[in-house]
């Protein structure tokens, strides 16, 4: 037979609300907040890794594309054997040198892109040959 002292205290009370023994102790509740907190701070820190490498990812996109449309303007004037050029397209400054090769009649190009990234250089380099006209014409 139960005594009547265990009964009470594992079942509602008379006005219907819990006893003791039904309630979460403080340190149950400290531990599902320590491991609640610890997962929202992972998942802050992983989107905020997340946004730096779709803002990379875009500076990136366009520097290659700034890169890309100084190499198809390149031009080499018909008097000179190389030519540096620099120029600023905000937030980048790119440069772009043309010098001839060994090989008849074609120039080596370098087109160098240069930007600020979180208060890092970054750089993008694009190399490639160009056909020049002869300097005897």
């Amino acid at each position: 037979m139960k005594s009547p002292k265990s009964d009470r205290t594992n079942s509602p009370s008379a006005n219907g609300r819990p006893t003791v023994a039904d309630a979460f102790t403080m340190i149950e509740v400290i531990v599902a907040l320590a491991i609640l907190s610890t997962t929202i701070v992972a998942i802050f820190g992983a989107m905020r890794t997340c946004s730096d490498a779709s803002h990379h990812t875009r500076m990136l996109t366009r520097s290659v594309l700034l890169a890309e449309s100084l190499l198809v303007q390149a031009t080499l004037p018909q008097d000179r054997a190389f030519e540096t050029r620099k120029g600023l397209a905000e937030p980048f400054q790119w440069k772009v040198q043309i010098a001839p090769t060994p090989v008849q009649d074609l120039g080596a190009i370098h087109v160098q892109v240069n930007w600020l990234e979180q208060h890092r250089p970054q750089q993008y380099d694009l190399f490639s040959l160009i056909p020049m006209r002869s300097l005897t014409q």
